[in-house]
């Protein structure tokens, strides 16, 4: 009787005064002709729906670097990105996109008019942060964009060095061309010509499903190509992430260069040991001298062909650096005595952990001990 006691007394509580307050507060007998008022619905703004979704990235981001740097578990990372792409992509169909915040942000800047919401700020530096300190753990857990791409791999294929690293200065092209139409023209190009918006919110031009089915297409045999070499959010986060202080590391103590991670990257972020001779000074300081008449010559090009503009003229500017940049990147040496991570080109996915035996034999003993 013990355990029944204690639902009666609670259905009695909540039953009972509802019952005596019919008897003590009959309804009102109103005059004939009464209608009742329509009931008023309190809808949640726009800026808290905007601010929620910016603190639920920046709350992937810390659980997505935990796992990668911490736990160093590839499974919890693709688990992530599936539910960041379902929330982010499919739900909330690609908008606020970090990706696309360029152009609000670069908008505030020109035009004081604007005032940039406060999470969407957040939503474009939060990801460039954690670059500076984790790595590209957005590229990796949470950008919906790359898990879709992630999700079609299925056989990749190497791409030399020269031919990524030259396709790569794209997506800053790309970054240039954003900016530009923002300044000049008040265009969001990222976001009309994403991809795989049109996936997301199950419409769209043919023209632009029909892109993003052929980066998908793409993405079976190229690892994320849009990611590695258009998107301009990507330019910024790996150029940031060449200063990282908590990346990721190949192995949890010793390597064997077994080269099993290089084997199991499709993305060419491993870098192989071994001495690269660079260029000499002379010839360094001569392509210092190529990449300021590069600069100045495409400066005067862009302010030539549009009309004295000065925003061409900064596009023509930003052409020649990325360009410059490139070369001289080419005729820098290294010295490398065991295998490492080149962060700019990480996307944190955490696959070198999967095949490398070091870190399996590392889990296999926490497990044991645990």
């Amino acid at each position: 009787m013990r355990r029944f006691l204690l639902p009666l007394c609670l259905a009695a509580a909540f039953l009972l005064p509802p019952a005596f307050g019919l008897q003590r507060f009959p309804p009102p007998d109103f005059e004939s002709g009464y209608r009742q008022p329509p009931l008023e619905f309190q809808y949640q703004s726009k800026y808290s729906r905007e601010l929620r979704d910016a603190v639920i990235l920046v709350a992937a981001l810390a659980i997505a670097g935990w796992f990668l740097l911490y736990k160093r578990n590839r499974a919890a990372i693709f688990v992530i990105g599936l539910l960041c792409l379902l929330y982010f992509g499919f739900y909330k169909q690609g908008c606020i996109c970090p990706i696309g915040s360029i152009q609000n942000v670069v908008y505030a800047i020109i035009y004081s008019s604007y005032t940039i919401p406060a999470a969407v700020l957040i939503v474009f530096f939060a990801p460039l942060v954690c670059a500076l300190i984790l790595g590209r753990v957005f590229c990796g857990s949470v950008c919906p964009l790359g898990a879709i791409q992630d999700i079609f791999l299925f056989r990749p294929v190497r791409i030399p060095g020269w031919l990524g690293g030259s396709l790569g200065l794209l997506r800053y092209f790309y970054l240039g061309l954003a900016v530009f139409f923002v300044v000049g023209y008040e265009r969001f190009t990222i976001c009309e010509y994403d991809p795989f918006v049109s996936f997301f919110r199950w419409s769209g031009a043919w023209w632009r499903i029909g892109l993003g089915a052929s980066f998908l297409v793409l993405a079976m045999f190229v690892g994320r190509a849009y990611c590695r070499f258009l998107c301009p959010y990507g330019a910024i986060l790996s150029f940031l992430s060449r200063w990282t202080s908590l990346g990721v590391r190949i192995t949890p103590d010793e390597c064997i260069k077994c080269t099993l991670c290089d084997d199991a990257c499709p993305f060419g972020a491993i870098l192989e040991p071994g001495k690269r001779k660079g260029a000499s000074p002379r010839t360094k300081a001569l392509l210092c001298l190529v990449t300021v008449a590069l600069i100045l010559g495409l400066a005067g090009v862009f302010y030539y062909v549009a009309a004295e503009s000065k925003t061409a003229l900064g596009l023509g500017m930003w052409f020649g650096l990325v360009i410059g940049g490139g070369i001289l990147a080419a005729a820098k040496g290294s010295v490398r005595e065991e295998y490492s991570v080149d962060y700019a080109a990480c996307f944190s996915c955490g696959r070198c952990y999967e095949y490398c035996p070091r870190d399996r034999a590392a889990r296999k003993e926490k497990t044991v001990e645990g």
